[in-house]
């Protein structure tokens, strides 16, 4: 049976598959792995991204690269959280959790005021709070356990 054949009719994970034909090389595996369930969680339960998604999406993608360039030299969290391109991205609503969350992933940024203000959860701990990382993985975290993103 071919690699390929035995990944399609035994579903496991992509290591499972490679491992045994690839000794030494499991970082590299793990890396592609990772890669592999990001592109998944893009594509899952969507076999066609609908025009409202797409509107939505690219909305967020817009405002947020209008953010960044026009905070990019802000010392104060209060001034990048208020800039009206931010704020337009948390008046989105709920729709655009599951994209802030991707963003997250993708990129650790300042996200975590908007994601409290659109949700009204506070999944970072006290002693999280003003660590990047912690304060990132709790909010990836919530979102696995609300389904929100994979």
């Amino acid at each position: 049976m071919s690699y390929f054949a035995e990944a399609v009719l035994k579903p496991t994970t992509i290591m499972g598959v490679l491992m045994p034909h690839s000794e030494g090389a499991g970082e590299d595996l793990q890396t592609v792995e990772r890669r592999v369930h990001e592109l998944y969680d893009t594509y899952h339960n969507s076999p066609a991204i609908t025009d409202q998604e797409a509107i939505l999406e690219e909305t967020f993608r817009t405002l947020a690269d209008e953010w960044r360039f026009a905070t990019r030299f802000y010392s104060s969290l209060e001034q990048i959280i208020e800039h009206p391109a931010y704020r337009a991205i948390v008046q989105l609503g709920e729709e655009v959790v599951p994209l802030l969350l991707r963003e997250l992933r993708r990129r650790p940024e300042p996200w975590f005021a908007a994601l409290r203000e659109i949700t009204g959860a506070d999944p970072v701990g006290m002693d999280q709070r003003g660590n990047m990382r912690a304060m990132t993985e709790a909010w990836l975290r919530w979102g696995r356990q609300h389904s929100l993103i994979w």
